[in-house]
Formats: structure tokens, sequence, C-alpha cells
């Protein structure tokens, strides 16, 4: 039986401490009761018993400048004595039809197996960058106009602003709220944060770090503009004192190589984050196609969701006069061309920018009219890869 389970609940915090063998004093708890406050956690009971749990974060992205409503999943959890038996099937299908009551038109998740979460439409979409650099290989831009100073206790809502304007760049950022600032980003201890400014005095960058054993260790780099990314490497070369080398996760797409004189670091890339469409109809209207002014244009495109039946259909899309209509149908009429069909899980590829539709008609994940593919996918927006500097 699916149950909510309020967020008091010790239980919870005790089968995620087992789960992910990381135990908590009771100070520890009280303070994730704190930081899990605003979360959903629906448990499958096996009479009184807690067996298994799924959380639901509330969140905000930001997806080619459009804010969208997401719904986070996180801390998926089965005591062994209850797993493989279906209660996390279970829990994640109601999960998703949660997330559609609330409006949360898209989800992520961080997974612990990718073939697992596959199964159940979420696809990666979201890969980093992780660097690591010698210090003495680390550029130098002495000559760059602007400062860089420490940050200072009551000076927070700088970051905030500097990092709402970081995340304009990307699609899939989080809109961080208050409360995921105190507790996602601000509680983390230890670290310094230092920000870039330019030649007027306007905060265009920022990065968090410590420096432990020889290591600088980047937990948070923000740069809004090359010479605030110029500032900030210079800042990192001032630590050739105290470290031996630097690591920085940044975006995979990320032109930092450009600024070395010597590329060959340490690059790693790391598949990261997975999306879900949850609700397709809402979140094509939703979404910010480039409707080129008066360009029209008629396109169907077929989904298939084998495990959220309601987002399975054929999906009329029309451009006119700079907006776009979105008819949802059963199945097309004879007179109907269809131009592209796909799964669930290559839709949301496509619309968050990790691959183009016509790539994957190339490698036989998307059938279809070639002619109006590669039509079709010019006005899907393509700018950067997709990017979330946070972690759940």
């Amino acid at each position: 039986m699916i149950k909510q389970i309020p967020v008091t609940n010790d239980e919870i915090y005790e089968l995620s401490a087992f789960a992910f063998q990381s135990p908590a004093t009771p100070e520890q708890m009280e303070q994730k009761k704190k930081e899990k406050e605003n979360e959903t956690v629906w448990g499958w009971m096996e009479g009184e018993n807690l067996a298994a749990k799924v959380h639901i974060i509330p969140l905000e992205t930001r997806i080619h400048g459009k804010v969208m409503k997401t719904g986070g999943i996180s801390s998926v959890a089965t005591w062994p004595e209850y797993r493989r038996k279906g209660a996390v099937r279970k829990l994640l299908l109601h999960a998703i039809g949660e997330m559609k009551k609330e409006g949360q038109i898209i989800s992520y998740l961080a997974p612990f197996s990718v073939p697992f979460y596959r199964k159940f439409g979420w696809e990666m979409t979201i890969n980093e960058m992780q660097f690591t650099i010698p210090m003495d290989r680390v550029p130098r831009f002495k000559d760059t106009s602007g400062y860089v100073r420490r940050l200072k206790k009551g000076e927070e809502s700088i970051l905030k602003d500097v990092y709402q304007e970081y995340t304009k760049q990307y699609t899939g950022m989080l809109v961080r709220d208050d409360h995921w600032w105190e507790h996602k980003i601000f509680s983390k201890e230890q670290l310094t944060t230092v920000i870039s400014y330019d030649d007027e005095g306007n905060a265009d960058g920022y990065i968090r770090y410590k420096v432990r054993d020889n290591k600088m260790d980047i937990d948070e780099w923000v740069a809004v503009t090359p010479n605030s990314k110029k500032r900030l490497l210079q800042f990192i070369a001032n630590h050739d004192s105290m470290a031996k080398e630097v690591h920085i996760t940044l975006p995979d797409d990320d032109l930092l190589p450009l600024f070395l004189e010597e590329p060959r670091a340490k690059q790693e890339q790391e598949p990261y984050f997975m999306t879900r469409i949850v609700d397709v109809e809402a979140f094509l209207k939703m979404y910010p196609f480039l409707t080129r002014g008066n360009r029209e244009g008629v396109y169907t495109i077929q989904v298939k969701d084998e495990v959220f039946e309601d987002n399975s259909g054929f999906y009329h899309i029309h451009f006119q006069n700079g907006s776009h209509q979105i008819e949802k149908m059963e199945a097309p009429s004879n007179r109907i061309h269809t131009t592209a069909s796909m799964t669930i899980q290559q839709l949301a590829m496509v619309l968050l920018g990790t691959q183009t539709m016509e790539q994957l008609y190339q490698l036989d994940f998307v059938s279809g009219d070639m002619d109006k593919i590669v039509k079709l996918d010019q006005y899907i927006p393509k700018k950067r890869h997709p990017y979330l500097a946070d972690f759940f």
C-alpha cells in the first residue's frame, strides 16, 4: 500500500541512513528534517512497516529561458528484506502521477542505475566535465581589469543575483529559492567564497572553494563573462603556494581549455542527471520554440510512453504568426503525415538540447520524414548543452 509519510517521521531518515550508508547524529537528523520540509514523501507499506520510499522535491528549472515547475526525485530506498518485490516500481509510477497533479511537467533525478530509471521514462540529458589541472598550468591574467574579494557576512544576495544571471546562459538549471540557498548552498561548511567584479564594480562571477592536502577543490564556479572567468582563474593561480592542483566541475561544453596554454589537463566527462517529461502536452504548450516571426509550419510527432500512457499519442504542432498551437490526437487522420516517431526518453533529449532530432534519426532512435525532421529541428533552441550546478 502506498501512503504519504510526514517528513518529520524518523523512519524516513533511518532508511536513508542505512541505504546510503550515511548515519546521522540526532542533530543532523533534525537539520535534515528542516532541509526536507518542502518535500513530499511517499512510502510503500508492508503492514505497519515502511518498506520503501521516494521523495518528490518541488523545484523550478529554466528550460531555454522559460521557468517550469519541476519534480526532483530523490532518496529512493528500500529495506533489503523488501527488495525486488516491485515496491519502487509502484512508487515511481505513483510519483509520476502526483507530479502531474502538481503541475510539475518535467522531472529530474540523479540515477544509481541509468538502465533502471530508463525503464520508467527518464533519460540521461545532463553531463558534466571534471577538470583536474596542475596549479602551474592554471593561466595567469594579471592585466584583466576589475577585482575579486571575499564575500562578507550579510552579502549573500550578491551571489543569488550573479547565479540568476548565470542560469540564463544554460538550459536546465535550478531557479534556487531562499530555502534552497539556506539548506543546500550556505549550509556547506569550511568553504571560502570570493566574488568577481568588473571595472565598474558590478559582480559578474564567484567561486566557493576549499584547500586541503595540497588540493584546491572548487565547490561551485559561476562566471557570467569572459573577464570574470579570467579573474577567477588568476585568483586560483594565486594559490600556487598552497595547492599543487585544482579540481573544477563545469558544464560539459565549457570552453575552459581554450584559456589554458597547455590544455592537456585531466578532463573527465561524467553522466550526471536524468530527465523525464511528466506531461508531454503541457510541456509542448509551454516550450519556447523558435517560432521565427511569421514563419508557418505544421508538424506531427508521435510519442510513445510505455510507463505513463497518458503521454502516448500524436501531437500536432502548428507554428503561425510567431506562436505555436498544440493539439493531441489518439491517432492522426489519413491526411495528416507523421513527421517523427520517438519515445518519451528521446523527446526529453531533443527538447532539452542534448541531441537534435536529426542526430537521433541518423542513429535509428527516431523514425520519420528526414526532410521534415530537419525543418522541425530549426524550431528547437540550440545554445548550450543542458547544465545543472546542484545535486539532490
